[in-house]
């Protein structure tokens, strides 16, 4: 039975967690019982999901009852992101410099009268489970050897109590979305680093387990709302940040949600030990494992072919659309500045679509994970540079330095005190809008688009079987796009009725 004491209860954020979690299968009297608490307790909890998640995920320390603010929360923010960022480079921080550090950052911030006091920071030490910990003297410079001595006798101690399935490798990669190839030497000579980041590229996230069955991609745009988006949504998750680049708080945000999307399944994930990678002990399913630095190269499965592969797919995809523009009249420059972020995405989504188990699997033996399949030997990579299809509209070799053409784009960098600041107050402001991407170069304005309803879409559809018909006589896949919108026009009709009968 639910306590009815008038004793007030006092519910630590960990335990405000799984409350939440109770509640999407629960009713809330339900809850109340099961946690030998109020139901007024419980129906406070709801409403303050959002900021209790956000605090989840960002203190380490889940025993706090309540969240305690300090007297210059932005402040501590700053200092926790450049504490990361200078974790990541092997600095040594002691308590001290985070003091001195504080100082500097508070009048960046325009905050020139704050003195930051010892006790000011072990409260944020301990809201971040920081400590500062002994490190020895000399770290070896990672290399081949150290790539070795990981495959050898790190890896196989890490993963023992782990199935294939349950063992996941995580990295970013820059995209120039609208590269050609005549531009290919061009693109690949440009080199963004800190400054003005192209309009035409995007950081990827890609995410896959060591047998090829599960895989996710994530975008990172420089503009939150992008214009193509106001009629259509985004194929992939997608984020925005000043430079189109990983942040600490996008990569958060996609391992939480990532977390509650497993349940009580525990995976465990490799990545590389970027700045913006910091560990998050939030997480209840996944285990995050660094690779050692400087050899991600040689034991990061995702680098070993599967990313390539991926960018192969998504080439071929535009030098098909675009030899049929050129046969329509349009040239490559404007095919290229047509080809906006949404159908990036599209595009980008089926070329991860197409990249096989068996590849992926192959890149995490490369790696020297273990694997099911030991006998494959799949070189998707060959097929796919294949450029046969494509006739004397360019060499294999071309389309090799295409593909690559984005290889050394930066996709996370460190970041200067002010932009540490800046970045800082947009999240506490909700991450406030970037300007809007400008898709006018192109000849594209959305708000003279309409949208296209049911009926339009199953009468163009129809057009579509016209074709297959007569040139094909399997097209099974068809029937799948009919059916879909079928369904939806079917409950779109059903919700207007019902919202028909209240008015």
């Amino acid at each position: 039975m639910a306590s009815t004491s008038g004793k007030r209860c006092t519910l630590s954020i960990d335990q405000k967690s799984e409350i939440l979690e109770a509640l999407k299968s629960k009713k809330p009297d339900d809850v109340a019982k099961d946690f030998n608490i109020g139901y007024s307790t419980v129906k406070k909890i709801r409403p303050n999901e959002e900021e209790i998640r956000k605090i989840a995920l960002n203190n380490g320390n889940l025993n706090r009852k309540r969240k305690r603010e300090s007297p210059n929360e932005e402040i501590g923010e700053a200092l926790i992101a450049w504490f990361h960022q200078m974790r990541v480079q092997n600095a040594t921080i002691n308590g001290p410099l985070m003091l001195e550090k504080a100082k500097q950052l508070s009048i960046t911030l325009g905050h020139q009268d704050f003195e930051p006091s010892h006790g000011w920071l072990e409260r944020l030490k301990s809201r971040h489970n920081i400590k500062f910990i002994k490190v020895s003297g000399e770290r070896a410079a990672a290399d081949q050897a150290g790539a070795e001595n990981w495959i050898n006798n790190v890896l196989p101690v890490v993963i023992e109590d782990y199935d294939l399935n349950d063992v996941f490798n995580a990295d970013e990669t820059g995209l120039y979305y609208k590269a050609a190839p005549s531009g290919t030497l061009a693109v690949a000579g440009s080199h963004p680093t800190g400054g003005k980041t192209p309009k035409d590229r995007v950081t990827v996230l890609f995410l896959c387990n060591s047998t090829g069955t599960e895989k996710k991609a994530y975008a990172i745009g420089k503009f939150k709302n992008p214009r193509c988006f106001k009629k259509a949504r985004p194929p992939l998750p997608y984020y925005s940040s000043k430079n189109a680049w990983m942040t600490s708080w996008i990569w958060s945000d996609i391992l939480q949600k990532f977390d509650r999307e497993l349940s009580n399944r525990k995976i465990l994930l490799f990545a590389d030990n970027a700045t913006c990678h910091k560990t998050d002990e939030a997480l209840k399913n996944i285990k995050i494992i660094f690779m050692p630095p400087n050899t991600t190269s040689l034991i990061q499965p995702l680098d070993q072919g599967i990313i390539r592969t991926a960018k192969a797919h998504y080439r071929t995809q535009v030098m098909r659309k675009m030899l049929q523009a050129i046969n329509d009249g349009t040239s490559i420059i404007n095919y290229a500045k047509s080809i906006d972020i949404l159908k990036a995405l599209y595009m980008l989504k089926r070329a991860w679509f197409l990249v096989s188990p068996a590849t992926i699997e192959n890149c995490f033996r490369k790696a020297g994970f273990p694997v099911i399949d030991k006998t494959s030997n799949v070189n998707e990579m060959q097929m796919v540079l294949d450029v046969s299809e494509f006739g004397e509209a360019i060499q294999e070799e071309d389309f090799e330095a295409f593909v690559d053409c984005d290889k050394e784009a930066e996709c996370f960098g460190n970041l200067t005190d002010d932009e540490i600041c800046d970045s800082v107050k947009l999240n506490r402001q909700g991450m406030a809008d970037l300007e809007e991407e400008d898709e006018e170069e192109a000849g594209i304005s959305y708000e003279s688009i309409p949208g296209v309803s049911h009926k339009d879409a199953l009468m163009h559809l129809s057009m579509v079987r016209k074709y297959l018909e007569e040139n094909f006589t399997e097209y099974n896949s068809y029937y799948d796009i009919e059916e879909m919108i079928e369904k939806n026009a079917l409950i779109n009709r059903t919700q207007s009725k019902i919202t028909d009968f209240f008015k």
